[in-house]
């Protein structure tokens, strides 16, 4: 079988909807247009428009079978005639096709003889020939009913041809109230855009009807008929769009797809950027989308740590990454800013505080960049030794600990390629007995269930995209949960017991495949590694809570605010903390000057205890040195905005702090400039205590909340509180 030549075929999709003396058909309308697309569609042979003709709501004979007759003496291959609309019989039984002005009264030549219709169709040279009926005889004479039918599949008959009729002898067709499509054409059109399973490729008339058949039936609709002479049931229209399932996919395979929807979320909105453009990047370097996503995700990080443009042009342009000639650095200047929008919209990704429920956080940005770049080292050591790596990774990426360069280039290349699924090991598995126990207790017989659904409901990200980390853990805490219930009933079972054996048995399938599981995890990147390890209650609730917040800083403008009541103020950039300290006169700006060459803060925090209502973060240069600076910042801990800033601060354990100088401009204007800025890392122990006073604030303005429960992404009570409050203002001073 074949698709008909698009050069040879004519189609003629012919249809009322409105009428003088009968009922309106609205969903007619509608089959007209969904079977165009489809004629015109890939599944349809990409038919010219100018040979897909509709015909809506034609008045008389005339504006009927004209597109018919011109359609007729064109076609050589296949021509193709439908019409949907009222029916009416004749006391001889023969069919009238009512059009927009027919009348009961004036059937007889108020009305399409379907005689004249199919004659026009015999008298086509084409060498197949369609006709598809979607009425019936006597018109609405309920709501929902087109009318009704005496055979007119039998009196349709054409020979050499196929005819599929809408209903049979003694129904009548049904255009459900409000359907956009009606019953029958709504089955045909939805057989040709989803395809049909176990029928061949393209579609045979046979088959099309088969399957409308099965569904109207299945819905107690009236029946199609089908009528065909010599080879007509062949005839094939469509491409069957269903393919059979394709196997199951491995971990490694999932593993690729997710690195693959990292890319595109990095991506999306870079589309049109010229310096991210095919030829601007040398091919020897590997797999160009995955350096573009490095390039945008050095770009965040290097914003996140509060580097200008005129700092990260420098380190793009000296990029061995480029081809010649190199990117402009107007291209390269269009290139930070579309990073920097998408950085402050969605938080790198198209998807919100998630990562487009790939497992990346927003106020990360370093995390996604080392992933990658342990994954580029992961490809790149399938062609290149480890200290070729090693000096790339360094030249490249700027990668410069030694530690952090020997583990990334002895990652393999496929780290999940060789992982067996455990359920695959059972089924293979000899001993009938000895499957089926381990397989109880991997599901709800021995809590394996209860584990997963446990593990799922504590993951700090959304699942719905990193498959092959859901799988992996999953069988982690189901293997780790029967291997306890197995001892058990090991330690039960009397000695010399047929019984005993068979959980012995059990019991080293899965010491077996804890092992497996023990080396993937090894194998894969340390980013992946923190998100499948198990979270405390605290961290689940702290995971949300961040999920929560940056998802309303995301959700708002991002405008520059200079602080005019304080010197030393905290706020938000996107989804990562910020501070700003102002300095006022030739003294101070002098001193910060030659602090921000020199660099090093000392931070230290104080509090009255683990409950109280106030927080104070001391900033100091090292025994008050040559510049003197000194400020503070106090965190209003029963302000839920400032306990959610004062979380996100810790688990960060880093935060920008700029200095800013004043000065009024020729219109007596204050305008705020930046002087400098400088990263501050707060060190773990700082940013522990932060977070665990953070938490505890937040447990006290959130009684009996907990972390976000499975598949979703926040802490409700969470989100109506900052729905109703004042977020914090932006506090990084445009570049």
């Amino acid at each position: 079988m074949r698709l008909p030549d698009p050069d040879g075929t004519r189609v003629v999709l012919i249809g009322v909807d409105e009428y003088q003396h009968f009922s309106p058909l609205p969903a007619v309308r509608n089959n007209l247009s969904k079977l165009a697309e489809i004629f015109r569609s890939p599944l349809g042979g990409n038919l010219p428009d100018k040979h897909c003709t509709t015909v809506p709501n034609p008045t008389d004979v005339a504006s009927a079978l004209d597109p018919v007759h011109r359609a007729a003496s064109e076609a050589l291959d296949t021509l193709v005639v439908y019409f949907a609309g009222h029916g009416m019989p004749l006391p001889d039984g023969s069919l009238r096709l009512a059009v927009r002005n027919s009348e009961r009264g004036r059937r007889q030549y108020g009305s399409v003889a379907f005689n004249d219709l199919r004659a026009e169709v015999l008298d086509s040279m084409a060498a197949n020939k369609v006709v598809i009926l979607d009425c019936c005889y006597s018109g609405a004479a309920l709501e929902g009913f087109m009318g009704r039918t005496d055979g007119i599949a039998d009196e349709t008959i054409i020979e050499g041809t196929y005819v599929m009729t809408a209903s049979a002898a003694t129904q009548a067709a049904m255009a459900p109230p409000g359907a956009p499509l009606t019953a029958f054409t709504g089955e045909l059109v939805k057989a040709i855009s989803h395809g049909i399973a176990e029928s061949p490729d393209p579609l045979d008339m046979s088959s099309l009807y088969k399957y409308v058949h099965g569904q109207l039936k299945s819905q107690g609709m009236p029946l199609p008929q089908q009528r065909a002479s010599g080879l007509g049931h062949d005839i094939a229209l469509f491409h069957n769009k269903w393919r059979p399932p394709a196997e199951k996919p491995t971990l490694s395979l999932k593993r690729e797809e997710w690195f693959r929807e990292v890319h595109q979320s990095l991506l999306g909105h870079l589309g049109d950027v010229p310096a991210l453009a095919r030829d601007q990047l040398r091919s020897e370097f590997g797999d160009p989308t995955l350096i573009r996503s490095l390039l945008v995700a050095r770009i965040a990080t290097q914003l996140a740590q509060g580097k200008s443009t005129t700092t990260i042009i420098g380190m793009l342009s000296s990029s061995q990454i480029f081809a010649t000639p190199y990117p402009s650095t107007d291209e390269l200047s269009e290139l930070i800013a579309k990073v920097q929008f998408g950085y402050e919209m969605d938080g790198l990704a198209n998807s919100g505080p998630f990562f487009g429920d790939l497992g990346l956080f927003p106020w990360t940005p370093e995390s996604t960049y080392m992933l990658l770049s342990e994954y580029w080292a992961a490809q790149r050591s399938r062609t290149m030794p480890r200290p070729h790596v090693e000096r790339e990774l360094s030249e490249l990426w700027d990668i410069t600990d030694t530690r952090v360069l020997s583990s990334f280039s002895s990652l393999p290349p496929l780290p999940l390629v060789t992982y067996r699924d455990p359920w695959k090991k059972l089924k293979a598995e000899s001993d009938l007995r000895v499957g089926n126990i381990t397989t109880m207790m991997l599901g709800k017989r021995g809590g394996g269930d209860h584990a997963w659904e446990h593990w799922m409901s504590t993951r700090p990200w959304s699942t719905l995209k990193a498959r092959h980390l859901v799988q992996l853990g999953g069988d982690l805490v189901r293997c780790k949960t029967a291997q306890q219930a197995l001892a058990q009933y090991v330690d039960l079972a009397p000695a010399g017991h047929d019984s005993r054996a068979v959980f012995v048995r059990a019991a080293e399938v899965i010491e077996e495949q804890l092992k497996a599981i023990a080396l993937a995890i090894e194998s894969i990147s340390a980013v992946e590694h923190d998100l499948l390890r198990e979270r405390t209650a605290d961290e689940h609730f702290q995971d949300g809570c961040l999920a929560t917040f940056s998802k309303h800083l995301l959700a708002r403008p991002q405008i520059f605010t200079p602080f005019e009541e304080h010197r030393m103020n905290h706020g938000t950039w996107a989804a990562i903390p910020w501070w700003s300290l102002i300095v006022h006169g030739t003294k101070e700006q002098r001193a910060v000057e030659g602090f921000l060459k020199r660099g090093g803060l000392q931070l230290s925090v104080a509090t009255e205890g683990p409950d109280a209502d106030e927080l104070v973060i001391s900033c100091a240069e090292p025994g008050l040195g040559p510049s003197w600076i000194s400020a503070r910042l106090i965190f209003n801990l029963r302000d839920v905005v400032q306990a959610c800033e004062l979380l996100l601060l810790g688990r960060r354990q880093s935060v920008v702090l700029d200095f800013l100088t004043e000065r009024i401009d020729e219109w007596d204007d204050r305008q705020v400039d930046l002087a400098g800025s400088v990263d501050l890392s707060l060190g773990p122990q700082i940013g522990a205590t932060l977070t665990d006073v953070a938490t505890r604030a937040l447990r006290r303005l959130l009684p009996g909340s907990h972390g976000p429960s499975l598949h979703h992404e926040g802490v409700p009570a969470l989100d109506r509180l900052l729905g109703s409050s004042r977020l914090p203002r932006i506090a990084r001073c445009p570049r």
